[in-house]
């Protein structure tokens, strides 16, 4: 049967299940099977383009410098400092912290049917799959714009903000609730559309993707959990 094997996937196969548990042995070889079988499919649907451009958006070192430059540059009256902009920037450095040290212990290497020379590692343990950082990133903002939208839609209705105010009442007919529901909306697309790239561009395996997602909701939760303590 292993002659029918692809020989993408029998290499990664052999690699990540010869030292591991027999249950542990499947899952992996099932994940690799799935992730292989995704990447194939939509790599002809897909503009590679479009899925480096997704990469790089999500990437720590383009989203931390302009969240820390929205930070600097929003008044420190604006709710969207303490209860928005403020996560970001912490959430973005724990997941840098988890994520590195979950790859230093998992140690997964990358699929190897990808062309990994034109991604740059953050840090060396980067190098490795499990779990997906740029996942984790994405899920943690999604999540976080998600469980301030209440401060945002207050922020919208700011008068001390003309600009936001002119577009909310141009687009959405003065309705803050309204917008930022859309802009939700908007950021989970972007999020399901990162993750769903990182397997495409055959990045990560599903499982490392997943893995990282769940991770990423929880790190926005620890995030926002740790800032309302110390607001109180």
């Amino acid at each position: 049967m292993d002659n029918h094997q692809p020989p993408q996937l029998k290499s990664t196969t052999t690699t990540t299940t010869a030292i591991s548990p027999p249950l542990l042995r499947h899952i992996l070889t099932l994940d690799a099977t799935i992730s292989l079988y995704l990447h194939t499919v939509t790599k002809p649907l897909i503009p590679r383009p479009l899925l480096r451009l997704l990469e790089l958006i999500a990437d720590f070192r383009f989203f931390f410098p302009v969240t820390l430059s929205l930070f600097l540059a929003t008044p420190p009256s604006s709710l969207l400092r303490p209860h928005l902009l403020l996560p970001l920037l912490l959430c973005s450095l724990l997941d840098l912290l988890f994520i590195a040290l979950l790859k230093s212990l998992a140690r997964r290497p990358r699929p190897p049917y990808a062309k990994h020379d034109e991604y740059n590692a953050v840090v060396s343990v980067d190098n490795f799959s499990f779990p997906s950082g740029h996942s984790s990133r994405v899920c943690f903002i999604a999540s976080i714009f998600t469980f301030s939208r209440t401060w945002i839609v207050d922020s919208f209705a700011d008068l001390s903000h003309p600009r936001g105010a002119m577009l909310v009442h141009r687009w959405v007919g003065g309705d803050e609730a309204l917008a930022v529901m859309l802009l939700n909306g908007v950021v989970w697309f972007w999020a399901l559309s990162t993750l769903i790239s990182r397997v495409a561009l055959g990045r990560h395996y599903v499982l490392d993707v997943f893995v990282g997602g769940c991770f990423g909701y929880l790190e926005a939760l620890l995030t926002l959990h740790i800032l309302k303590s110390q607001l109180l």
